[in-house]
């Protein structure tokens, strides 16, 4: 098994002036280790205490390890040094130095060694060994402890699926929506919530809470809708793992309804009896009559009268629209002419349709015949 020294940037220097000092020292060892060697007197060899290291724990990214002993020794300590050593077989050693004189025959050593990073997911553990040697030879060893460095953390952020909001049309009175969607972490969940973004850039945060292992649910009550139009909300959710990570989802769009607005209604009498058989180059006329039924205070009713097909056509009019605004509980009437051309059947359609888009379908059906002139006996 083979040693290296785990240098450190100026330790070198220290070490230089340190070992000086001990070859300084090393000429009077002699006679004190002859006093100490001489027959009738006995050497215990070294006493090693108070051995430890800090810190226990590092980050996976490393860090300094300080370790610290204290030596005792009747005849003098030679050398004091730490041994590391970790996973795959590392092994590192280098001497430690004085740094307290505790009496005549005790001294405190430290050093401090910086311990490499852990790339693995599981923690590594480096054993520190410190071992002695007096002027004699004497030989001691002792185990410090361990320093262990945490594992990376390998965390992917949470995984979610299936987000949902029902219903997704309300009345203009609001209501509750309730808002769910999946989620799982392989480490843990810490927080699990929907943003509803209101109309106008106002948002809500609500907290959705697990109902199984993996589906979170929560609810947010819609407010009523005094406008008349549409209101719209979207809702995004989201879910946070235990460090922080955070995945999102786009869980769509709800409306709320308007207030309708005060309105009238638009009410087609065909005239009776209705277009009959007419000789060919003769004309008759019907009336039409249209009336707002809408309640007093409510807003006129505006629109537009046309007759797809011929030979219909408005009596009086050479337009082919007829444009017409009704207040409430008044009438407009159409008069319709049929101009027989041909023989047969012949049809065509008057359509009124409203500005504001209602009452879509309607109108009325026209239907005449032309037929052969009878002459008189």
């Amino acid at each position: 098994m083979s040693r290296r020294v785990w240098s450190f940037p100026g330790r070198y220097r220290a070490g230089t002036v340190v070992l000086a000092l001990m070859a300084a020292l090393l000429l009077v060892v002699p006679a004190t280790a002859a006093a100490c060697g001489e027959e009738g007197t006995e050497d215990t060899g070294p006493l090693i205490k108070e051995a430890k290291v800090s810190p226990s724990i590092l980050p996976a990214e490393g860090g300094t390890g300080a370790i610290s002993v204290r030596v005792e020794d009747d005849c003098g300590v030679q050398q004091v040094y730490a041994t590391i050593y970790g996973p795959e077989g590392i092994y590192m050693s280098f001497e430690m130095l004085p740094v307290e004189d505790i009496n005549t025959n005790a001294r405190a050593y430290r050093s401090e060694s910086q311990i490499p990073a852990n790339f693995q997911e599981s923690a590594v553990s480096y054993g520190v060994i410190i071992s002695a040697e007096d002027t004699n030879g004497a030989f001691a060893e002792t185990y410090a402890g361990d320093i262990e460095v945490a594992g990376v953390q390998f965390d992917e952020p949470p995984y979610v699926t299936d987000p949902s909001i029902s219903p997704t049309a309300l009345p203009a009175t609001g209501g509750p929506v309730k808002i769910a969607i999946s989620a799982s972490d392989n480490r843990g969940l810490g927080n699990v919530f929907a943003i509803v973004n209101f109309p106008g850039g106002i948002e809500k945060e609500v907290t959705l809470e697990p109902i199984s292992s993996s589906r979170f649910v929560g609810t947010f009550v819609a407010p009523a809708n005094k406008g008349a139009y549409v209101q719209h909300y979207s809702v995004a959710m989201f879910a946070e793992d235990d460090i922080g990570q955070t995945t999102g989802a786009y869980g769509g769009v709800f409306t709320v309804a308007g207030v309708p607005a005060l309105s009238g209604h638009f009410a087609l009498t065909p005239p009776y009896p209705p277009f009959a058989r007419v000789t060919v180059g003769h004309t008759i006329q019907r009336r039409y009559v249209l009336t707002n039924t809408g309640p007093a205070g409510s807003p006129p009713l505006k629109g537009v009268a046309t007759i797809a097909g011929s030979p219909y056509f408005t009596f009086g009019s050479h337009l082919e629209e007829v444009h017409f605004s009704l207040a409430p509980g008044a009438t407009r009437t159409f008069t319709i002419a049929f101009q027989a051309a041909v023989l047969g059947p012949q049809q065509a359609f008057l359509s009124i349709k409203r500005e504001d888009g209602a009452q879509s379908n309607l109108g009325a059906q026209l239907v005449g015949e032309g037929i052969k002139r009878v002459l008189a006996r």
